[in-house]
């Protein structure tokens, strides 16, 4: 059996790529990228350049966009059935923001929403007619660093407490489960060596997934706070707690210039999490914000 990894580039693909050579596995990982350093030469948005590298069956497992990946294994499926035929298995990942931009009043989160949505609906669709399993995973607030790779999350919080002496947040912030990308390559093998031992059983699921931890917004940055290096700047930085409606009033300007902008900072009142703790899945102990892991 193969695995064929796309978007191994990306934070979590680099993670899930390095925890599964850590596992000594039976099974062969062969990478597909743009760049042929990086594996076997593949452009998603060029499908009919894909072939299996032999007669071996495979799973695919894809950090890539969604939407990319849809457009490739729909373009198989319709044209060029003859390369599906060992494919035993899909794991994805899409993005919580499927769920939680579906309402939001600017049109890109909106169109995001539905993009991410559509695009799900194709894979799953494609993979019950295939007849073989197919597992999405919609992780939210991805964070943690390899190979020079950084998410584009928690760094901006980073960044922005590392400049500003002081960072206001509303008094009642909403909360998140921030998931470490080492915790999603765990769920992601996981899912695959269960996916592997009972191919027989074919099941098409979503899967809302965060980290074991639910935080609200002051807690979180207390936490990058504490767990920051001595003479890091974040550590000079005030966290002050303002009344929401304060809070709300003073970000009203942001919408004239950015209606996404706007979006994103109102969104700090709200609740976010509640999904499926990484651990629940992996049966792992829980992992405590920030997780810190060194793969090297």
């Amino acid at each position: 059996m193969n695995i064929y990894l796309f978007g191994k580039t990306s934070l979590s693909g680099e993670a899930f790529y390095k925890f599964f050579n850590f596992q000594n596995s039976k099974y062969k990982i062969y990478s597909f990228s743009r760049d042929k350093k990086r594996g076997y030469k593949l452009d998603l948005k060029k499908p009919d350049s894909f072939s299996p590298l032999d007669n071996e069956e495979f799973i695919l497992i894809s950090f890539a966009p969604i939407w990319h990946f849809a457009s490739f294994l729909n373009y198989l499926f319709y044209h060029q059935n003859f390369k599906l035929v060992n494919l035993k298995g899909i794991i994805i990942c899409s993005s919580s923001s499927a769920l939680t931009k579906r309402f939001e009043s600017n049109d890109y989160d909106r169109n995001l929403a539905k993009k991410l949505l559509r695009s799900e609906h194709k894979v799953m669709s494609i993979a019950k007619n295939l007849n073989i399993n197919c597992q999405i995973i919609r992780p939210t607030l991805i964070y943690g660093s390899l190979n020079k790779i950084k998410d584009n999350n928690i760094q901006k919080i980073l960044l922005i407490m590392r400049k500003l002496k002081i960072v206001c947040l509303p008094s009642n912030s909403g909360t998140r489960q921030p998931i470490h990308a080492y915790q999603l390559a765990e769920v992601v093998y996981f899912l695959m060596i269960k996916l592997l031992k009972e191919k027989s059983k074919v099941s098409n699921n979503l899967i809302n997934l965060g980290g074991d931890i639910i935080l609200n917004y002051h807690e979180i940055l207390e936490s990058l706070k504490n767990a920051s290096d001595k003479n890091d700047p974040i550590r000079k930085c005030i966290i002050l707690k303002i009344p929401n409606r304060i809070f709300l009033v003073s970000i009203l300007p942001v919408m004239i210039f950015s209606p996404k902008s706007f979006a994103a900072l109102s969104r700090i009142c709200s609740d976010l999490s509640g999904f499926e703790k990484a651990c629940e899945i992996t049966r792992n102990k829980p992992r405590s914000f920030p997780f810190s892991k060194d793969f090297e």
